[in-house]
C-alpha cells in the first residue's frame, strides 16, 4: 500500500448510513431489519456522546404488526419511541440543569 494514501477513517461511510438528530445532544439510526409474516421488525441506535454514567448508546429492536402504515410513517412511531426514551432518561435531568445554568447566567449579570 502506497504510504502517501491515507487509510480511510469511516467517517464519510458514517456520515452516508442516515443518522438523525435527537434529543440531548444524541444521534440514533433506524433500520428496516426483516419482515416476518405480516410483522417488520425494525432495530435502532441512539450515540449518547456524552454519557459518564453509562454506556454511551442505547439500542433495541421493535416489531411492528401489520398494519396499513406505509414504512415512512413505521420509521415515525420508532423514532418518537426513540425520543421518548431519551425524555424519560434524561429529560429530567437535563431540565433541571437548564434551570440551573440559566439562574446562574443571570447571577453573574448582577
Amino acid at each position: 500500500m502506497d504510504n502517501a494514501t491515507p487509510l480511510p477513517d469511516g467517517r464519510d461511510l458514517i456520515r452516508t448510513m442516515g443518522w438523525l438528530p435527537l434529543p440531548y445532544s444524541c444521534v440514533g439510526v433506524v433500520r428496516k431489519t426483516a419482515t416476518s409474516g405480516r410483522n417488520t421488525v425494525w432495530s435502532w441506535l441512539i450515540l449518547i456522546p456524552w454519557a459518564s454514567d453509562s454506556k454511551p448508546w442505547m439500542d433495541g429492536t421493535e416489531v411492528v404488526g401489520a398494519s396499513t402504515k406505509t414504512e415512512d410513517e413505521e420509521r415515525e412511531t420508532i423514532i418518537d419511541h426513540m425520543r421518548e426514551l431519551l425524555d424519560r432518561r434524561y429529560g429530567e435531568t437535563v431540565g433541571n440543569r437548564a434551570v440551573d445554568d440559566l439562574i446562574r447566567s443571570i447571577q453573574d449579570e448582577s
